[in-house]
Formats: C-alpha cells, sequence, structure tokens
C-alpha cells in the first residue's frame, strides 16, 4: 500500500507542478489579447508573491519534499512575469498606444492561431478549458513516469533510505502560516474588484481552473506521501494555503457565472468602437 500512496503521491506531485508550469499562459494570452491588465488587480498580484516568498522560505526551512521546494521556486518565477506584464500593459504600452496613429491601432494581422487567441469566444468548452486540462494532466503523468527510478537498474536501491525530517520547528511554522494567511488574503482585493466592476473582464478562467487543480493536487501530493498526525501537523500551514483558495476560487467561479452578461455586452461595445 505504502509504494501504491508514494506512486499517487509523485503523480499528484508532477500533475500540479505541470498546472503551475502553465498556469499563467492563459491569463497572459487575456492580458495580450485585450491589451489590458486591468483584469487583474494590483492586490492581488502583489499579496501572492509575498505568500510565494514566504512559501519559498519556510518550504526550505522546514526542509519538506524537494517537489514542494521546486513549486515554490516557480511561483516566484511566475510570479515576476505577472508583475512585469501588469506594469508593461498598464503603463508603458498605454504609453505608446497614444504615441501610435488611430489608424496603426485599429490594424490587426489575421491567422489561425491569432484568431483562436485573440476570439476565444468562437471556440466552444471543449476546446478553451477541457482540452487544455486533459493535455496539463497528460502531461503530469508522462512527466512521474519519466522521472520514476529504473528499479532494475542495479546501481539503484529498490528501497533507497529517505528518513523524513519530521522536526517542528517554531520558525518554518510561523512562515508558513504567514505564507498560508497571504495566500488566503490574496484573492479579496480580486473579488472585491470584481463586485465593485461587476464585471471579469480581463480575467481567464482557465488560470483560475489551473490553479484551483493545482491546488488540489498539491495538497493531494502532501496527503498521500504521508498520513501519520506529526507529518499532517508539519505541513499544516501549506495544506491551509492551498485548500483555502480553493473556496476562495469558488467565488471567483461564481462572479464568472453573475457577471458573464455583463462580460459579453462590454467586449461587443468595444468591437464595436474598435
Amino acid at each position: 500500500m505504502t509504494d501504491i500512496t508514494n506512486a499517487i503521491s509523485g503523480i499528484m506531485g508532477s500533475t500540479s507542478l505541470a498546472c503551475w508550469i502553465v498556469l499563467l499562459v492563459p491569463q497572459l494570452i487575456e492580458q495580450w489579447r485585450l491589451k489590458s491588465s486591468d483584469g487583474i488587480a494590483i492586490g492581488f498580484i502583489s499579496i501572492w508573491f509575498l505568500g510565494d516568498v514566504f512559501n519559498l522560505i519556510g518550504s526550505i526551512w522546514a526542509g519538506l519534499l524537494i517537489q514542494v521546494v521546486s513549486l515554490a521556486v516557480w511561483f516566484c518565477i511566475a510570479d515576476f512575469l505577472m508583475i512585469f506584464s501588469f506594469v508593461y500593459y498598464k503603463y508603458i504600452y498605454v504609453k505608446k498606444e497614444e504615441e501610435r496613429p488611430l489608424m496603426d491601432r485599429r490594424r490587426r494581422t489575421s491567422s489561425t492561431l491569432t484568431d483562436i487567441a485573440v476570439e476565444p469566444s468562437y471556440h466552444g468548452i471543449i476546446i478553451k478549458y477541457v482540452l487544455p486540462i486533459l493535455f496539463v494532466f497528460a502531461c503530469g503523468l508522462l512527466g512521474f513516469f519519466i522521472s520514476m527510478p529504473n528499479s532494475k537498474d542495479p546501481e539503484i536501491p529498490e528501497n533507497p533510505p529517505n528518513p523524513p525530517n519530521d522536526q517542528i520547528a517554531l520558525g518554518p511554522q510561523l512562515i508558513g502560516y504567514l505564507s498560508a494567511f497571504l495566500y488566503l488574503g490574496a484573492r479579496i482585493p480580486q473579488i472585491i474588484q470584481n463586485h465593485q466592476r461587476k464585471s471579469v473582464q480581463g480575467l481567464s478562467l482557465l488560470f483560475f481552473l489551473f490553479s484551483t487543480f493545482g491546488n488540489l493536487t498539491y495538497a493531494a501530493q502532501i496527503l498521500f506521501y504521508r498520513s501519520d498526525w506529526n507529518y499532517i501537523v508539519l505541513n499544516l500551514s501549506w495544506l491551509l494555503g492551498s485548500l483555502g483558495t480553493i473556496f476562495e476560487d469558488s467565488i471567483i467561479f461564481l462572479q464568472f457565472y453573475v457577471y458573464k452578461d455583463n462580460d459579453h455586452a462590454i467586449e461587443h461595445e468595444e468591437n464595436e468602437h474598435a
């Protein structure tokens, strides 16, 4: 049973990594499509970045799984890309657009790839959401099997010693809970901004779907690795940070549903004036 649960933990970790690697791609495409970052709340990405910094510090300090530490490193890199995109479209791109002639701003090249990204409303749910999610899960599964050690290799023992570090140190735990608190608080500015605008235009639904699946598999990776009480306490702050944000993401999913008609009307009006 241990081998099975360890395999499931490995698959969940690999799938979680795949989700986080592609997490920002849909949101970055959405911002490129609209040439705007107004949909993303600056408070959201700023607090999220701080949470990821403390997550990285805490995970290294606590001696967590190498997969967990690797994810924490990638989180910080991804945050930088998101912040750069926000700053670019909020300040640099706007300034360039003000200096360009009106006719140049209305000109758009046409290609199959461009149309797929720029006109997502032309594509169904399967193409926009189901296929990307299945592809990421398949990549995660493939990545797990590729990274599996070959038990038949005489240089690799069948049961390599890997003594876990079960010491619950106060410092890493405080950092971990601070990270979880920031993660739980990061979604609040975004939820408030959506409510004030009565719109989620500029946000990618696929971005939040990847985030939800990434958090689910991230937590599953930890829980399937071991389930004894001491280990759960050691990782509790990271579990709270992952599972708690899923609840808040569900509120954003509800906003996508409630404000969908508003977004369609806004986008239709913008297309008429383009």
